[in-house]
C-alpha cells in the first residue's frame, strides 16, 4: 500500500486548545509524490455552552453571522471529522499539521473527548511539520527561505513561511488554504532537505524512538526563545513517563555526574544547575534525530572535544547509565509526590482528558450513546453511565446536540436548568481563577479596548466586526444571567 500524507488545519475560537471550539477543519490527502488525492472542509456553528476569545475570532476573520449560519452543529462536525479521519487512518495515512503537537492535535483530542469518543484517532501515524522546518534552518539552512520578526529572530509562523517561500495562499487563516500551503511547504522541505524531512517522519511512531536512540551517539536540536541549540548525546534511560527518555549531553563530563549520583542532594542540585547535563526526548512527539556528524559541523564545543573524546565519554557512560537513570527517576518521583501534596482542586470533566480512567464497560456505553439516533434510545443508554465525569459530558453533549424539548425527554426540565446554571457559573465568572471555559466578562473588557483602538484608527470595518462580536456575547450573557 502506497504511503499517503493527510495535511490538516483547524480554525477555532480560542488560543487555548482546551477551551476552543473548532469552527473549521480542512484536510488534504496526497500521495508520495505530493499529488492531491482528496481534500475537504467541515464547518460548524459555535457551541451553545462556550464563549469565544475575541482575538481568536479576529485572527481567522470568519464573520460570526456566517459561523452561526452553518448547517452543522459542532457535534455533527466532530462526527463527520471522526468518520473521515478513521477512514484515512485505516488506509495507513500519516497525519501532518503545522504546530499540530502544540495546538491542532490537542484540540482534536479534546473535541473527541467532549463528544464521548476515542480521542487518539490520529496518534499512531502523525508528525508536526513545524519542528522539521525549524530543524531545516539548523541542519540545511539553504533549503528554505525565512523571514525575521521585529526582534530580529527567525519567524517560523506559517504565514511568514508561506510568504518567504512564495507559496500560493489566497486567504490567511482559512483552514483549507492554510492546509494547502502546509502541504506545499512540506513538499518544498522534501525536495530541498530530504535528510531532515525523512528524519522528521522516521520516528513518527513512539515505539520506533527507543530503538533509534538506545545504542548510538546522535544529534538533535532544541529551541529556546526562538534560538536553536544543537546537542550531541546519547540515551541514558527512560523517565517515569511512558515514551519519554533521558538524554545525556556529551559536552558534559560523565565522570563528574557519576561521582555524585549516589549523593541525592548533590545530584538534585546538579540536575537543576546550568549547563544541564540531562535533556528530555519526548518519544510521543516525533523527535527529529540526526547523525552525530551534524553536531561536529555546527557546534564548536563538540568539535573542540573531538570524536574520540565523545566516543570515550559515551563508552564510559554506558557502564553507569542504568544506575544513573534509576537515581534520576527517584528524584522525579519525589517531585511528583511533592506536587501531589499541593494538588489543586479536581479538574472539571471537560479538561480532564488525560486523567480519566475509563473501563471497557463504560467505553461500550459511550459508543452506544453516540450510536443512538432516537431520543428514546439515548434515554435508555444514558441510565447505564456509571462514571460521574462521563455522565456530565453526556449531559453537556445532549444540551449541545438536542433541542430543549428533546433534552427534557431524556432528563427533566430541572436537570436542564441545573446544566444551564453550571454553564452560567463558568461563563459569567468575574474572578481570575482558571477555568476550561472562556469567561464572557473578560472578553467584553477586551472588546471595549479593541473598539476604542478601532475608533481612534477610524477603522470602520473592524469596528463593525467588533460590534457584532460584542452583540453576540452580550446576548449570550443575558441568556445565562437568569440562571445565576
Amino acid at each position: 500500500m502506497e504511503k499517503t500524507f493527510t495535511y490538516y488545519d483547524m480554525e477555532a475560537d480560542s488560543g487555548s486548545a482546551v477551551k476552543a471550539t473548532c469552527l473549521s477543519c480542512s484536510y488534504v490527502t496526497v500521495d508520495s509524490n505530493f499529488k492531491t488525492i482528496q481534500e475537504g472542509t467541515f464547518n460548524s456553528r459555535l457551541r451553545k455552552s462556550r464563549a469565544f476569545e475575541v482575538d481568536a475570532m479576529l485572527a481567522h476573520s470568519i464573520p460570526i453571522k456566517k459561523i452561526q449560519s452553518e448547517k452543522l452543529s459542532n457535534g455533527e462536525l466532530v462526527d463527520k471529522l471522526e468518520a473521515k479521519f478513521i477512514e484515512l487512518a485505516k488506509k495507513g495515512t500519516v497525519f501532518v499539521g503545522y504546530n499540530s503537537s502544540g495546538y491542532d492535535q490537542i484540540l482534536l483530542n479534546h473535541m473527541l473527548h467532549l463528544n464521548l469518543k476515542w480521542p487518539y484517532i490520529t496518534s499512531k501515524e502523525q508528525f508536526d511539520l513545524l519542528p522539521a522546518v525549524r530543524a531545516a534552518s539548523v541542519f540545511e539552512p539553504k533549503a528554505l527561505n525565512y523571514l525575521t520578526n521585529f526582534k530580529g529572530n527567525t519567524s517560523y509562523k506559517l504565514q511568514d513561511m508561506i510568504k518567504a517561500n512564495n507559496i500560493k495562499s489566497e486567504v490567511a487563516h482559512d483552514s483549507l488554504w492554510d492546509t494547502r500551503a502546509t502541504k506545499d511547504l512540506g513538499h518544498l522541505l522534501f525536495k530541498n532537505a530530504p535528510e531532515v524531512f525523512n528524519a522528521s517522519i522516521a520516528l513518527r511512531k513512539k515505539e520506533d524512538v527507543l530503538s533509534r536512540i538506545k545504542d548510538d551517539i546522535f544529534c538533535w536540536n532544541e529551541f529556546f526563545f526562538a534560538k536553536a541549540k544543537v546537542f550531541c548525546g546519547c540515551y541514558l534511560g527512560s523517565t517515569i513517563y511512558p515514551n519519554w527518555h533521558y538524554l545525556f549531553d556529551l559536552r558534559q563530563s560523565p565522570e563528574e555526574i557519576v561521582s555524585i549520583m549516589n549523593n541525592r542532594d548533590e545530584l538534585k542540585k546538579r540536575v537543576e544547575t546550568s549547563p544541564r547535563f540531562i535533556r528530555i526526548c519526548k518519544g510521543n512527539r516525533s523527535p527529529i534525530i540526526m547523525g552525530k556528524e551534524n553536531a561536529f559541523n555546527i557546534e564548536e564545543d563538540y568539535k573542540a572535544l573531538g570524536i574520540k573524546e565523545i566516543e570515550r565519554r559515551y563508552n564510559y557512560l554506558k557502564k553507569h547509565r542504568e544506575e544513573l537513570s534509576v537515581r534520576l527517576r527517584d528524584l522525579a518521583n519525589e517531585k511528583i509526590e511533592e506536587k501531589n501534596q499541593f494538588e489543586q482542586e479536581r479538574k472539571l470533566p471537560e479538561e480532564n482528558l488525560y486523567g480519566l480512567v475509563i473501563n471497557n464497560d463504560e467505553r461500550k456505553v459511550m459508543r452506544d450513546f453516540n450510536q443512538a439516533k432516537e431520543v428514546s434510545d439515548k434515554k435508555k443508554v444514558f441510565i447505564n453511565f456509571k462514571h460521574e465525569d462521563i455522565k456530565t459530558l453526556a449531559e453537556m453533549k445532549m444540551y449541545e446536540d438536542l433541542t430543549e424539548d428533546d433534552f427534557c425527554k431524556v432528563l427533566s426540565k430541572k436537570e436542564l436548568n441545573k446544566i444551564k446554571k453550571r454553564i452560567a457559573n463558568y461563563l459569567l465568572d468575574k474572578s481570575d481563577s482558571y477555568s476550561p471555559f472562556t469567561k464572557i466578562p473578560e472578553q467584553l473588557s477586551r472588546l471595549d479596548t479593541l473598539k476604542l483602538h478601532a475608533e481612534n484608527d477610524k477603522d470602520d470595518n473592524k469596528s463593525k466586526k467588533l460590534q457584532e462580536l460584542d452583540d453576540y456575547l452580550v446576548g449570550m450573557m443575558n441568556d445565562y444571567e437568569k440562571y445565576i
